[in-house]
């Protein structure tokens, strides 16, 4: 990513929560950036990429990289596995971190990410 967005992501986390709970203020602020982010997309491409290193308490580690063309495919892709699970019945609704869920729906909802991705390497 260009480096200016990594800075801008890293600082969000210097947003006050009240602020990012702000409904009417965030949603004011999409679409305020929304047509900025467009044309950065169009001059640079909306290409998205990844890494994830995870440790586990016996000393594993597993490290993930992808890559897709579009981080709204990505994004509506991986929206969609983890609604199926819901809907299922293998995940209970609510928000949970990828580790809480049970491995077999985390393999499938992984498995659906896996389409259209540029880079694939676990």
């Amino acid at each position: 990513a260009p480096m200016p967005w990594n800075y801008l992501f890293g600082g969000m986390k210097a947003v006050p929560a009240r602020i990012l709970g702000d409904r009417a203020l965030m949603q004011s602020f999409s679409r305020f950036s929304e047509p900025i982010i467009r044309l950065v997309d169009r001059l640079v491409g909306a290409t998205n990429a990844m890494r994830v290193d995870a440790y586990g308490r016996e000393g594993q580690q597993v490290t993930l990289r992808v890559a897709h063309d579009d981080l709204e495919v990505c994004v509506g892709l991986a929206t969609a596995a983890f609604a199926l699970e819901v809907l299922s019945g293998s995940v209970p609704p609510g928000v949970w971190y990828p580790a809480e869920l049970p491995p077999e729906a985390r393999a499938r909802i992984l498995e659906v990410i896996r389409e259209g991705a540029i880079v694939w390497d676990m």
